[in-house]
C-alpha cells in the first residue's frame, strides 16, 4: 500500500480557535526556532489580554503539525487625537526545514485579511535581522525609523572589559554625575501616535517580574533587571509616563539611588528628540542589535503615510515584548 505524502498547507485562526494542541506546538516552536521558552502563562497575556480579547494567528501546517506561525496583536493607539486599533507582528517563526516555497507571503496575508474583516488599518512590527529583508521584500512593510539606545554604565568594565578594574571608580562617577543633573522645567512632550495606556494594556503588557515605580512628580516608571549574557546585570526602563525628559531624568535619578547597587548598566530603548539627562546616547556601532520599526497600511482610507514618521510616534520598547 502507497503512504499518503503529507502536504504543507496554511490555515488562518484568533486565539480563540486555536485547540490547546495547537497552543502546546506553538510553545514547542518558539522554543525550537528562538532557543528561549515562553510559559502558558505568557501566551495567554500576550495573545488574550487584547481588546478584541483575541489575536490573529496564520499557521503553516505539516500535515498536522505546526511548522510556522505569523501572528498579530491588537492595540489601541491614539492617532492624532483619535483612538484606531493597530496591530503589533510578533514571533513571526518557520521551523529550518520548511522555509521557502512561499508559504510565508500566504501566512501574512491571511493575517492582514483577518484585521481588514476586523477594521484594523495598520499593522507594524520590529523584525530582526533575519526577517526584515523578507518583510520589505515580499510583504512591502515600509521602514518607520530605528530604536536608540541610551545607556548609563555604572560599572565601565560591563561596557570596555579591559576597564573591569575601574568599576568601583566609575560607579562614583555616575552616582555623582546622576545626582547633578537637573530636571529640565517645561520638558512636556507632544506625540502625534501613542499607546493608550489603560488597565487593559498593562494585564497584557506586564507580569510580576516587572517592577513599578512612583515618580516625585507624580508620574511612573515600569523597569525589568535582566542577567545578560557574561553575567552583566541590566536594568532596562521599560517605560516612563508620561514620557517627557523632566520624568524620564527623574526616573534614572530615583533607579541610581534605589537600584544601582544591584545593576551593572542602565538601559533605555526608544526615540527621543534629544539626549535625557543622565544617561549617553550609544553609537550605531555599538547597539547590541539594530531595532527597525516597519509597518504596512491595510486599510488606506483610514490612516495615511504620517505614520511612517517616526518623528511622530511615543515608541519605547513598552510597544513590544523584547524585555
Amino acid at each position: 500500500m502507497m503512504k499518503c505524502k503529507l502536504k504543507t498547507h496554511v490555515v488562518f485562526k484568533t486565539s480563540i480557535q486555536l485547540a490547546e494542541s495547537e497552543k502546546e506546538q506553538m510553545l514547542n516552536l518558539f522554543e525550537a526556532v528562538f532557543d528561549k521558552k515562553m510559559t502558558k502563562d505568557t501566551f495567554e497575556r500576550k495573545f488574550f489580554c487584547t481588546p478584541k480579547g483575541y489575536s490573529y494567528h496564520s499557521l503553516m501546517l505539516h500535515g498536522e503539525v505546526i511548522v510556522g506561525a505569523f501572528s498579530a496583536v491588537p492595540g489601541w493607539y491614539k492617532f492624532f487625537g483619535k483612538e484606531k486599533l493597530f496591530s503589533l507582528s510578533v514571533d513571526t517563526m518557520i521551523d529550518s526545514k520548511y522555509r521557502g516555497g512561499g508559504h510565508f507571503m500566504k501566512m501574512a496575508n491571511l493575517v492582514h485579511q483577518g484585521l481588514i474583516n476586523d477594521n484594523i488599518p495598520f499593522i507594524f512590527g520590529f523584525p530582526n535581522e533575519h526577517f526584515y529583508p523578507a518583510q520589505k521584500r515580499l510583504l512591502k512593510y515600509e521602514d518607520i525609523g530605528e530604536l536608540d539606545y541610551y545607556a548609563l554604565p555604572l560599572n565601565i568594565g560591563t561596557v570596555v572589559r579591559k576597564l573591569k578594574s575601574f568599576n568601583g571608580l566609575s560607579r562614583g562617577f555616575c552616582r555623582f554625575a546622576t545626582r547633578l543633573c537637573r530636571i529640565p522645567k517645561n520638558s512636556e512632550a507632544k506625540y502625534e501616535i501613542e499607546k493608550v495606556i489603560d488597565n487593559q494594556f498593562e494585564r497584557h503588557r506586564y507580569d510580576e517580574s516587572y517592577s513599578k515605580m512612583c515618580l516625585a512628580d507624580g508620574g511612573e516608571c515600569i523597569y525589568r533587571i535582566y542577567e545578560e549574557e557574561g553575567g552583566i546585570r541590566t536594568l532596562y526602563i521599560i517605560d516612563v509616563i508620561p514620557l517627557n525628559a523632566g520624568s524620564l531624568t527623574r526616573a534614572v535619578k530615583q533607579i541610581c539611588r534605589t537600584a544601582g547597587n544591584a545593576v551593572d548598566i542602565v538601559i533605555y530603548v526608544g526615540k527621543l528628540p534629544s539626549r535625557p539627562a543622565g544617561l549617553w546616547k550609544v553609537p550605531d556601532s555599538k547597539k547590541p542589535r539594530r531595532i527597525r520599526m516597519t509597518g504596512k497600511i491595510l486599510i488606506p482610507d483610514a490612516i495615511d503615510g504620517s505614520v511612517f514618521n517616526i518623528n511622530n510616534w511615543c515608541v519605547n520598547i513598552s510597544d513590544f515584548d523584547v524585555r
